[in-house]
Order: C-alpha cells, then sequence, then structure tokens
C-alpha cells in the first residue's frame, strides 16, 4: 500500500524544484486550453456529478490516457469500438451507447483515499 503521507511530502517538495520549459508552453497552453473547453468541460462535470472525481482531474486523466479523444476509454485509451488489450483487458467494445452515457469506468474512477483501491490496474 502507498504512503499517502509521505507521497504527499514527496509531490510537495517536487513542486518546489518544478520548472517548466520555456520551449513546451506552447504545447501546454494548447493541451490546456483544449481540456477546458466548455464542451469538454460539461462532458467531465457528468462524469463527475457520477462519480464525485472533480471535472478537471477527470479532464487531466483524459488526457493523460487517451489524449483527450471521445473515441477512447477514459481509464486506459483503448478505442470503444473494439475489445479492449489493456487492463482491464477483454472488456466488450460499447456498441451504440455512447460511452460517456453508460460510463464503464465510473465504478473505478471513485475516490478511495488510498491508491490503487477501487479497480485493476
Amino acid at each position: 500500500m502507498v504512503n499517502l503521507t509521505q507521497l504527499k511530502k514527496t509531490n510537495a517538495q517536487r513542486w518546489q524544484v518544478m520548472h517548466v520549459t520555456g520551449s513546451l508552453v506552447p504545447a501546454i497552453d494548447k493541451i490546456s486550453s483544449r481540456l477546458v473547453d466548455p464542451d469538454a468541460k460539461a462532458r467531465y462535470e457528468a462524469v463527475s456529478k457520477k462519480t464525485s472525481v472533480p471535472w478537471f482531474i477527470i479532464a487531466v486523466i483524459h488526457e493523460r490516457e487517451s489524449s483527450q479523444s471521445w473515441k477512447a476509454n477514459l481509464a486506459q485509451g483503448d478505442p470503444w469500438n473494439k475489445v479492449s488489450v489493456h487492463v482491464p483487458k477483454g472488456r466488450a467494445k460499447a456498441g451504440k451507447m455512447q460511452p460517456w452515457m453508460h460510463l464503464p469506468t465510473a465504478p473505478r474512477m471513485r475516490p478511495s483515499g488510498q491508491i490503487g483501491q477501487g479497480g485493476e490496474r
């Protein structure tokens, strides 16, 4: 199990020494603008209401896992129109339902207070 107290302290130290490389600023601006776009934010807020996870956390996970592709699974980036190959493997394709309507990843996104709890990894 992860020691969350130690992790919080370590991450605070990382933030103190973190710096953004100037050449990356345009890419960061582009991605952040896309993540807070009103249409995207509305979708994230809908997921947030079902999961109690803040919308901006969902947005960052979505960017990390699928480059904010609305055609890919929020949890691991596999396309919705194919059986998943990443963990959780073997999940059936979404079919005619829009993935954000049935939220198959929502149960694993519920805050648990512990890293790694609440879903497969």
